[in-house]
């Protein structure tokens, strides 16, 4: 399995309140949000690949980046640093044409997360990403009700009928880790929708399948302290105390 962090966004927000330092390396009680991202999942995915795309801006807190990945035992020579991308999906895109290609299994599941949420308790996603069909997405969703989030419309059998940012379509809401049966995948039908559109989003991609007739899931996560989302300063600092 593979999970690719991506991370190479320019956190404008919080450099502004943490006088540069990117986001994921912001403290949290006495680790740094990576930190906190990465221990989650990794206590939930059982044998898995890690690995990370960064922005070219943020090679001067490598030294921090590497003490945080020490920690789990990931070597350095799993991130990739980029220019800046149009998209999220652009740069999740990004590893597969990079020097790491070679090292991404590319027939195995594969997920994508971000650093604007710790995930607890995801031992469910997991499972069900590996035992996706051929061709299956499947998104991660909590009890969500900010217009800030996407949220999914699933049918009884948990389904995807659609996904909308910003419109609260369900309690449903997208967390941000996103699965796919495979890297090969992920990576055809993304590359089609981006010479398509080359703004489009995760969201556009899970349409996307399903205009192309492939099926997409949702696994749900209903406990409120299963998710801390840290999209914004404000969110940072109302759940810093929970990290103590």
């Amino acid at each position: 399995m593979n999970i690719i962090f991506t991370m190479a966004g320019k956190y404008s927000r919080f450099k502004l309140f943490a006088n540069r330092v990117p986001k994921y390396l912001m403290p949290l009680g006495k680790h740094t949000i990576l930190w906190h991202v990465i221990n989650e999942l990794k206590a939930e995915c059982g044998p898995a690949q890690f690995f990370f795309i960064v922005n070219k801006e943020d090679r001067d807190f490598f030294p921090i980046m590497k003490s945080v990945l020490d920690d789990f035992a990931i070597s350095t020579k799993n991130i990739i640093h980029i220019d800046d991308t149009k998209s999220q999906l652009e740069t999740a895109l990004a590893i597969f044409d990079s020097s790491l290609s070679e090292k991404v299994n590319i027939n195995s599941p594969t997920a994508f997360t971000n650093i604007d949420t710790i995930l607890r308790f995801r031992s469910n996603f997991f499972q069900e990403l590996g035992n996706l069909g051929e061709c299956e997405g499947l998104l991660d969703t909590f009890r969500g009700a900010s217009i800030a989030y996407s949220y999914a419309l699933v049918d009884k059998n948990n389904k995807v009928l659609s996904v909308s940012d910003g419109i609260r379509v369900s309690d449903d809401a997208c967390s941000g880790l996103y699965g796919f049966s495979s890297g090969a995948f992920f990576a055809s039908e993304a590359r089609r929708l981006l010479s398509q559109d080359e703004k489009a989003n995760f969201t556009g991609l899970y349409h996307s399948l399903m205009e192309s007739h492939y099926d997409s899931f949702i696994t749900r996560n209903l406990d409120i302290n299963s998710t801390t989302v840290l999209g914004t300063p404000e969110e940072y600092i109302s759940n810093i105390h929970r990290f103590k």
